[in-house]
């Protein structure tokens, strides 16, 4: 049985129920391809598409509304090649009748769209399938594909996805109609990161460099945004100069210049300034120079400053509508590594912006965001920068409205100073007449007691015996000696020598302390020398208390 009968028998119903669809509107409920036309398409059986009419191959339409082309399109990355050309075929048979508008059938098939209003065509570029796409622009070449929803026509989508050997293919056989070449918001094909690429294209349509988007964005100013130097440097070649003088409405009236600084696009911008030197004049809409958006995007840009066009006065101390220069700005954004351009001769430290402030009225006022105020503002005054005039006469106010308040808040602060030393002198003497009192009566109650016969110490001859004697004297003379600082610092008055005498016996009550614990654990090992469970608990404590004291003592040295 010839396949074409069958396939055409098993598919009737559907290809009625496609038409019914069609003629009724809602061809988005019902449209689908018989199963063995869509697995023939797929898989390359030339068989049962051969016998098909170019009527066949139109009804049969799959959810998304692809044709049978469209669907050997997408599956010819697998060597079907030969199916396309069968559909072609098949589509021939009928030439001699039109469709729609006096076009022959097989070209209408061509040309029909999915819902993404893909052709078959843009699936071919889409799964990069050069012998596809090269045959279904040959057999239709006065047709001009255009945009798919997503704007994207097939020109565009070859290039957006780099397949340089179908932006050729596309160029070179559409001889008779320059084919459509823009992209979503009508961004021209032009802009890619493939300079082979972009000389092809350019070469095939030089004014391409000056067709602006939906946005105003030229190729050139995409370049710029990407940083794409040897795209840029191509651009500037074929275009007119005009070009790099194009504002963009939409976005501040920024040129591409502005947009390179904006991104902080060292390579281009040099590239921009030293092609065409007076573009750096221009301002956006806000006032903002070159400079002014290099530093609000905090970026380093101290290199520029080596371009002779760059290293002008008038355009380095240019005000934007707020009066900021690239100075003001600095100083808003408290950048360290900027400091070499504060040492710029040619920037103006002292020029004043809508609110009479110089760049350190403006950093001193404000909150201190890294860490790096202090550094900024030194190198200012060492760069011979001063507070503006409005500042000056506001500090100078102040300070002579806060002069007898800061006077007397002083005193009465020096007075509650004298008064909490000396109350804390007195809980200090307090505690060291302790430690005095103890040590000297352990120097009259040594451990092991005293011989009858000549009443020395019986355990005089023990190291232990004499560590004991050593530090209950250190206590002792160490606590008077406090006690003594705290008698000549009470007949001071001056906050300077009470808080010397303070100080003093401060640490000599701490070592009192320290050689009185230090005298009664050698005192507990005099007494047990066989060291037992009562006497090691006594060292774990000591020295738990040692490690304490020390600890303190050290966090005290450090304050």
């Amino acid at each position: 049985m010839d396949p074409s009968t069958s396939t055409s028998t098993s598919s009737h119903a559907l290809e009625l129920q496609n038409l019914n669809s069609v003629s009724s509107g809602n061809q988005e409920d019902f449209t689908c391809m018989a199963p063995e036309i869509y697995r023939a398409a797929a898989e390359g059986d030339t068989n049962i598409l051969e016998g098909m009419s170019s009527a066949d191959l139109r009804v049969q339409l799959t959810p998304n509304k692809n044709t049978v082309l469209h669907i050997a399109a997408q599956f010819a990355r697998e060597g079907h090649l030969e199916v396309v050309k069968a559909l072609i075929c098949a589509a021939k048979t009928d030439s001699e009748r039109d469709f729609e508008s006096g076009i022959g059938e097989y070209k209408a098939m061509l040309r029909m769209t999915n819902n993404e209003n893909d052709t078959a065509l843009h699936e071919a570029v889409r799964y990069h399938h050069p012998e596809v796409v090269e045959l279904l622009i040959k057999e239709d070449p006065e047709f001009t594909y255009g945009a798919n929803l997503s704007g994207g026509t097939p020109l565009y989508m070859a290039t957006e996805r780099g397949f340089r050997d179908l932006v050729k293919i596309i160029i070179e056989n559409t001889t008779l109609i320059p084919p459509a070449h823009t992209g979503p918001m009508r961004r021209t094909a032009v802009v890619c990161h493939d300079p082979k690429m972009v000389e092809e294209i350019l070469k095939w349509k030089p004014d391409l460099t000056t067709e602006a988007d939906e946005n105003g964005w030229s190729p050139l100013h995409c370049a710029a945004y990407l940083d794409y130097v040897s795209i840029m440097r191509q651009l500037l070649d074929k275009s007119d100069k005009s070009v790099v003088y194009l504002r963009v409405k939409n976005d501040d009236n920024k040129t591409a210049l502005h947009i390179a600084a904006t991104r902080g696009n060292k390579r281009t911008a040099k590239l921009l300034v030293s092609r065409y030197p007076d573009c750096c004049e221009q301002v956006d809409i806000n006032g903002n120079n070159v400079l002014h958006l290099f530093m609000m995007q905090r970026r380093i840009f101290i290199s520029l400053l080596k371009i002779p066009w760059m290293n002008v006065g008038a355009l380095i101390n240019e005000k934007n509508v707020e009066g900021q220069t690239p100075l003001h700005l600095l100083a808003h954004s408290q950048q360290r590594y900027r400091l070499a351009y504060i040492k710029n001769k040619k920037v103006d430290k002292m020029i004043l912006n809508n609110q009479n402030l110089t760049a350190i009225d403006v950093i001193s006022s404000a909150e201190d965001l890294f860490g790096h105020k202090v550094c900024i503002v030194r190198h200012l005054k060492r760069a011979k920068a001063r507070a503006g005039p409005l500042l000056r006469q506001k500090t100078m106010s102040k300070d002579k409205d806060n002069k007898d308040k800061d006077n007397n808040e002083r005193k009465r602060k020096k007075g509650l100073d004298v008064s909490f030393l000396k109350k804390a002198s007195n809980s200090h003497l307090l505690v060291a007449t302790l430690v005095a009192t103890v040590s000297f009566g352990a120097g009259f109650t040594l451990p092991g007691g005293y011989n009858n016969s000549d009443g020395t110490a019986i355990l005089r001859k023990k190291i232990a015996f004499q560590a004991f004697v050593a530090f209950d004297f250190l206590a002792l003379l160490s606590s008077v000696t406090a006690i003594l600082s705290h008698f000549y610092g009470a007949l001071n008055h001056k906050k300077a020598q009470l808080a010397s005498s303070l100080s003093l016996a401060y640490w000599f009550t701490q070592l009192g302390i320290g050689a009185m614990i230090v005298a009664f654990v050698s005192g507990v090992y005099t007494m047990d020398p066989h060291h037992s469970g009562m006497t090691f608990s006594i060292y774990i404590i000591f020295i738990c208390v040692s490690i304490f004291i020390l600890f303190a003592m050290v966090r005290q040295i450090q304050r």
